[in-house]
């Protein structure tokens, strides 16, 4: 009862003084990029360029391309220029981030897969950083921070994790055997925690990486959830 009238207990637990060992310095992994895209141009190429820039360059990137217009074309001219990655790209008319990033997983070829959006901007070390996190802790799935601007990273340690990281989250692909983004969150949200539950009920521990950071644009247009009109929005009595 007495847990009734008592705020919410939280015990930080600091590992600050268990000293891990080092492995030895990890070979290149593979890592193929998964981009989700509607309506993003200048932001996907943005995306794409500071990946061509990174010391660990990915070996490809997958990119699902939304088209609302069905037989639309592609709006992704600039995927046709000389990258350093392989591009996967595949145009569909079907919208939504659930079904994009399903498809897209059918695609995945390398040992690691890096989930990300199409408005986000990173450093040349990013995934190199990642990696030595991921190497040093020999774990299958590692959030990475993604702040918007003027946002302050409040978390001082890596701490496990609740949610899975849709636009941030690297994730051995061998762990993905069987998981997928539910449909029934389609349009919605609560996707990234339900296939994180998945994740972990199969033994992946998620932890989150305040110390490897991304900035999270936020763009104002497009993404790839669409708005619902539904048929009494344009009644005069709503």
């Amino acid at each position: 009862m007495r847990g009734l009238f008592k705020k919410k207990i939280q015990h930080k637990i600091s590992f600050d003084d268990i000293k891990l060992k080092k492995h030895k310095k990890f070979s290149t992994p593979s890592i193929d990029v998964l981009i989700p895209t509607l309506g993003r141009e200048k932001y996907l190429k943005d995306v794409l360029l500071d990946l061509s820039k990174q010391t660990i360059v990915p070996k490809k990137v997958i990119i699902v391309e939304q088209n609302s217009t069905k037989g639309g074309a592609s709006n992704l001219d600039f995927i046709n220029e000389e990258w350093p990655f392989e591009i996967d790209h595949t145009l569909i008319y079907q919208l939504g981030a659930c079904n994009a990033r399903n498809i897209g997983l059918t695609k995945v070829t390398s040992d690691w897969v890096f989930f990300a959006d199409d408005d986000v901007r990173f450093k040349d070390n990013l995934l190199e950083d990642a990696f030595e996190y991921i190497n040093l802790y020999s774990i299958k799935s590692m959030t990475l921070s993604s702040l918007q601007k003027n946002e302050k990273e409040t978390e001082k340690n890596i701490v496990q994790s609740a949610n899975f990281g849709t636009c941030s989250n690297i994730v051995n692909f061998k762990s993905l055997k069987g998981v997928r983004f539910d449909m029934a969150y389609e349009f919605g949200y609560g996707e990234d925690v339900d296939f994180g539950m998945q994740l972990r009920n199969k033994g992946i521990d998620i932890l989150y990486l305040p110390f490897v950071s991304m900035l999270h644009l936020k763009a104002p247009i497009g993404g790839f959830r669409k708005k619902i009109i539904r048929d009494w929005d344009s009644d005069k009595i709503l």
